[in-house]
């Protein structure tokens, strides 16, 4: 069995040293601080969107 790893991508906006890194996952998306990568969250799509609507105002 081989083991996938996420494809982390983080916004064009973030600078080099902070960001918020996301990632697609079998069960909905990842979500990680670049500052700790080895933490993740994973949360659904619709929290994705919603995060991405407060972060934008």
């Amino acid at each position: 069995m081989s083991v996938v790893r996420p494809e982390w991508r983080k916004s064009s906006y973030s600078d080099s040293h902070n960001c918020v890194e996301l990632a697609r996952s079998a069960g909905g998306n990842l979500v990680r601080d670049s500052k700790n990568p080895t933490a993740k969250l994973d949360i659904s799509t619709r929290s994705v969107r919603r995060l991405i609507a407060f972060a934008r105002g």
